[in-house]
């Protein structure tokens, strides 16, 4: 898609290459061919002191785009001697937020994304390409732990293009693969365990999962942090964000998504009009806190920087 786009050495900034729109893991899996394509955005950025090549962190925005505590994070990583690569996701749909929807901008949309800005730095001269890892937030977060799960990468990057390490943030991690191939590479989950938006238990478990499968996946549970818990902002309640259950949808190894209800009724999931229908089923809870806790904030900023020391 983007094979033409050669960076020259030096160069950094804003950066514009295709993506496309498909909407569920399942149009990855079987059909990303007809999704539709989009011009995409991004943010390349190097550190202000060193010389390349250098080491570069993809960074996933979450469902309420670009905010103040992810930038803290991104300027930690440059200030260490690291390059980070900013997917704007959002920015090039011409959304602001899918807080309340979770439909205009899906994590396979995102997806696409970010491993097509992937194959592009990853020739870039400046780039070190065998020391990219992946870090995102809440939905962000999805995007990045997924990323992780073959199947998927197969599709997006089938000549190799893979991420070294990988940092989620609280993410959502409600999707439970039946084929469970994952990259060997190191995964940290930073998680609240107070968090009603994204449960933490999903993240364990599907942590659990991936160690099971040959993965090397780990949990750092922050006592008492709600969502978005390296914010500043004081802990909000939002009565219309749609939060995550604690409870899987499955990929069955031909891509075709399902949740089961408590009924033990079988509902589809790969289509919109399928989430639709899951919203309006009473299944899934409206209402969820974020909100930051100073002393989580120090700390897992030094987590952060210490995972991508360690393995970049």
């Amino acid at each position: 898609m983007n094979e033409t786009i050669e960076l020259k050495s030096g160069q950094q900034g804003y950066i514009e290459y295709k993506s496309s729109n498909p909407f569920e893991f399942y149009h990855i899996l079987n059909e990303l061919d007809e999704a539709p394509e989009i011009d995409a955005q991004g943010w390349l950025i190097f550190p202000e002191k060193g010389k390349g090549p250098f080491p570069v962190i993809f960074c996933v925005h979450g469902s309420d785009n670009w905010a103040g505590h992810h930038h803290e994070h991104i300027l930690n990583f440059l200030e260490a001697g690291f390059a980070i690569f900013r997917v704007h996701s959002f920015d090039s749909r011409g959304v602001a937020s899918t807080v309340e929807d979770q439909m205009s901008v899906t994590a396979a949309m995102m997806m696409v994304d970010t491993f097509e800005a992937l194959k592009i730095v990853s020739r870039h001269p400046d780039i070190d390409s065998s020391r990219i890892g992946v870090t995102g937030w809440s939905l962000g977060g999805t995007v990045s732990f997924y990323s992780f799960w073959e199947p998927l990468a197969e599709k997006l990057a089938p000549h190799g293009e893979r991420f070294k390490c990988c940092l989620p943030f609280y993410p959502a991690t409600y999707i439970k693969p039946e084929e469970n191939r994952w990259n060997s590479g190191p995964i940290l989950n930073l998680v609240g365990e107070s968090d009603n938006y994204t449960p933490a238990a999903l993240v364990h478990q599907m942590s659990d999962i991936v160690n099971a499968s040959g993965g090397n996946s780990s949990v750092i549970s922050y006592p008492g942090g709600e969502h978005s818990f390296d914010s500043i902002n004081p802990v909000t309640h939002w009565p219309d964000a749609i939060a995550v259950s604690e409870k899987f949808c499955t990929v069955a190894k031909d891509g075709n998504m399902t949740y089961t209800t408590d009924s033990g009724e079988k509902l589809g999931m790969n289509q919109p009009e399928d989430r639709l229908k899951i919203f309006e089923s009473g299944e899934i809870h409206f209402g969820a806190s974020t909100g930051g806790d100073w002393s989580i904030r120090r700390q897992c900023q030094k987590d952060a920087l210490e995972f991508f020391n360690k393995h970049l």
